[in-house]
Formats: C-alpha cells, structure tokens, sequence
C-alpha cells in the first residue's frame, strides 16, 4: 500500500495496519500463551517491518485485554480502581496515575470497553498491505514532535472545527487501538495520539508517540494531502531540519 502522505512525513518508521481477524496468519509473532507480555513490544515490531498478532486466549495482562477489546478488564487483586490510584496495603502498590479509588472507578466507567467478535487483532506494516483485498480498522502513526504536527494540522486541514485530533488520558493499548477503534464507529471519527502512558514511556524512544487515525479518515486525509501545508516551504523547512538530524 502506497502513500504519498507518508513519503512527505519523512517517517522514521513505518505506519500500522490494525486488522480484525478469525484467521491468525502465519509466521507472525506473538506473545506465548500463558506467560504475560506488554503490547507495545509487539506495535513497535511492526512498525520495524513485522507482522504482529495479538490472540483472545494468550493475551495474559489484564489491561491489554481490555485495550485490544478482548472484553471487560478481569479482576485485579484489590480492584483496578486501587491499582490506578492509591494501592492497597499489603496486597499492591498502586500506579498513582488518578488520586483516588472513586476517579479510578470513573476512568473505568468512561472507556469505550468493548468485546470483538474476534479472535485475532493483527498488526501489519503499512507496506505489506495490498489495499485492493485488505481493509485495515486503523492506521497508527509512530512519530516524532514534527511528524506529530504535521498530522494534526492535516487532519484539521480539510474538517470544520479545532478538535479532530484527541489526547485521552489511558494506557498505551488503550490509545492505540481501543479509544481509536471507538472512533471508528462514529459518524465524524477523530484521530487519537497516544502513547502518554507513563508505564510504556520507558519503553519508546522519547521523541516519539503515536497517532490512531480510522481507516477512512486516513483515506480522506491521504486524499487531501496534497495542495495543503505539505507542499509548502514551511512544512519542507521541518523536514529539512529532520533530515540533517537523522
């Protein structure tokens, strides 16, 4: 799948293709049934050129089973609500991200959770996307400041309004494929950046975060690309200044 959107991006690496799926493909990596694994190795592998797959039955940590809709959160020793904010003592230390139980319960209570009707959430390079067979949910962005500017003004570009790009507070999975996903089934869907998630910050370059856009949204903003900002000298300007930093 080409893209002349993202040539002019000077992306370092390479966008994501989330597909649902029945069918596991083969030669692709995953995490081991049984044994807990992060999401986001598995989303950075594919943005390097592999093709990831994240399966109902061996997705282990509880928070990415809900991030990739695999259902409600399971239980957590003590509740969630304690696990996000304060802990509990002698039984876990809390994250501290919400200052206490009751916001924890309403953080809950405010995520688009969802269970679908999938076994299978695969992540694919851009790439390796033959887009007159395959229609991907979401295309995920891996970007630096510049890049993240750049989609931001494109996706305001050719919509009315200042908020056609959203930056939920959530886990890293969470604002990679669940709140996007959520998007997705709206008449006027927003773009999501993510990748705020403190947890996840250790494990990611960083310069960089992501940018969730629906599939038709990357469509239409492929479509208006051109004659916009990105072919003006300001915008080549910043690429210039990407491309001397390497």
């Amino acid at each position: 799948m080409e893209s002349w959107l993202v040539k002019e991006l000077n992306l370092r690496y390479e966008p994501v293709a989330i597909f649902l799926s029945n069918e596991k493909p083969e030669g692709v990596l995953q995490g081991k049934e049984g044994q807990w694994s992060c999401t986001i190795p598995l989303f950075l592998a594919a943005a390097k050129g592999k093709t990831a797959v994240f399966e109902r039955k061996t997705t282990c940590c509880p928070g990415g089973k809900a991030g990739l809709g695999f259902g409600q959160f399971p239980n957590y020793p003590g509740g969630i609500e304690y696990f996000l904010s304060v802990g509990k003592s002698g039984v876990l230390e809390g994250e501290g991200y919400l200052k206490d139980p009751e916001l924890g319960r309403e953080f809950v209570e405010c995520l688009p959770i969802t269970d679908i009707p999938y076994q299978y959430v695969i992540l694919k390079p851009m790439s390796q996307v033959d887009d007159t067979k395959e229609i991907p949910e979401l295309i995920v962005f891996y970007v630096n400041n510049d890049q993240l500017s750049a989609l931001t003004v494109l996706a305001n570009y050719y919509r009315p309004g200042i908020e056609n790009v959203l930056i939920p507070f959530g886990s890293g999975c969470q604002s990679i494929f669940l709140i996007p996903y959520a998007e997705t089934q709206k008449e006027n869907p927003r773009a999501v950046v993510g990748l705020i998630d403190i947890t996840v910050r250790p494990m990611i370059e960083p310069d960089m975060l992501s940018f969730s856009v629906p599939y038709k949204m990357f469509l239409d903003m492929e479509e208006n690309a051109k004659g916009s900002f990105l072919e003006k000298h300001l915008w080549h300007k910043v690429v210039a200044r990407m491309k001397k930093q390497g």
